[in-house]
């Protein structure tokens, strides 16, 4: 039997289990160390998601943009939410006349959903904005029923938009 120089009895099984020891922890500490980096990595990115504006990107249509594009552009315009929930319609790809029809049938159909009349979605469209109403008429906005009331100032002509089921304004657009 050899004694090492702290004077305890040494074997080989014990210098193997201490060297195996040695190895597991060298490999224990790296793993750490490689999750560590990669956690950080995530926490960086989450940290600089968190940090950057809130506010999406501008999206802008040009003169060339389809009919599609358009309407890509507008389903991503308003950010507001409503009260009432309705189903976007498809377009069903026929011509102009049957798409007049679908938007009576559907303006019929939303109508019985309101719980304010147009009346009053005028008077509180015109507290916020002071002008004359031009029109008042019955949308579905990305989802959300509401009526949009053109009021002309000496501005130009402002689009309110109302919710149709408490009377609330949601969005005020120029032009």
């Amino acid at each position: 039997m050899k004694l090492k120089v702290d004077g305890r009895p040494s074997t080989k099984n014990n210098e193997r289990v201490v060297r195996m020891s040695k190895k597991l922890i060298s490999y224990m500490v790296a793993g750490a160390m490689a999750l560590g980096l990669i956690g950080g990595a995530t926490y960086q990115g989450i940290a600089k998601a968190q940090t950057s504006p809130s506010t999406p990107p501008a999206v802008t249509a040009t003169k060339a943009a389809t009919s599609n594009d358009q309407q890509n552009v507008e389903e991503q315009q308003p950010v507001y939410q409503g009260t009432i929930k309705v189903a976007n319609p498809q377009d069903n790809g026929k011509g102009s006349e049957a798409v007049k029809d679908n938007e009576a049938q559907e303006s019929a159909q939303l109508s019985s959903l309101t719980k304010i009349t147009p009346d009053e979605a005028k008077a509180a469209a015109l507290k916020v904005v002071p002008g004359t109403v031009e029109k008042v008429s019955l949308d579905n906005e990305n989802g959300y029923l509401v009526y949009s009331v053109e009021i002309k100032t000496n501005s130009g002509v402002i689009d309110v938009k109302v919710d149709a089921g408490n009377g609330a304004v949601l969005d005020q657009d120029k032009g």
